[in-house]
């Protein structure tokens, strides 16, 4: 007769998950595009308070009609998408340097370590972020191969050497099943 094993108590230092993972991720992209709007605002605000009223409409709001080029356009979609794109690297190296960590992955509980179980460097956080690029690419293969892989590593992980574990005692549903175990007693008694 073959035995189950029991779950761990804990998730601490196993590999984490595809959704969890995914959730972090977006947590960090919606901070980062917070950021970007308030940084245009602020931009905005700025230029018209020193009297670049011009340069701040041409920056800011499209012309009416048929005036609006294409290439105004195409130059508008560029500078956001290529300022969200560093902003979004800035952000995640500099987080992973310091404390290992985005903080999407820090309210999730995870943790950004090298394959050897040490922190980030300069170098693997720089590949990890490029790594990022090469899965978005590839049709976001690079980043469904978490499913796949014995260690949940996509490829943006495999090009920096790293993996994502769970970083803290995960108790929240053993507190969930005692209080409503708790409730159950008092409407029994």
């Amino acid at each position: 007769m073959t035995q189950l094993s029991t779950p761990p108590t804990s998730l601490r230092g196993f590999y984490a998950g595809f959704v969890t993972r995914s959730v972090a991720f977006a947590i960090d992209l919606i901070l980062v595009a917070v950021t970007q709007i308030t940084i245009l605002l602020l931009t905005r605000l700025l230029l018209d308070f020193f009297g670049f009223d011009q340069l701040a409409q041409a920056l800011f709001e499209p012309t009416e009609g048929a005036n609006v080029s294409l290439f105004i356009t195409i130059t508008r979609w560029a500078i956001a998408f290529i300022g969200s794109g560093f902003l979004f690297a800035i952000y995640s190296i500099s987080m992973w340097l310091l404390v290992d960590k985005t903080l999407g992955q820090a309210l999730l509980g995870l943790r950004v370590l090298r394959t050897d179980g040490r922190p980030l460097t300069l170098g693997p956080a720089v590949r990890r972020i490029l790594g990022y690029y090469v899965s978005f690419l590839a049709l976001f293969i690079g980043f469904l191969w978490v499913l796949v892989d014995d260690r949940r590593q996509g490829w943006h992980d495999k090009i920096a050497d790293t993996v994502v574990v769970y970083d803290w005692e995960a108790r929240l549903g053993k507190r969930v099943r005692d209080w409503m175990a708790r409730q159950h007693a008092e409407r029994q008694a």
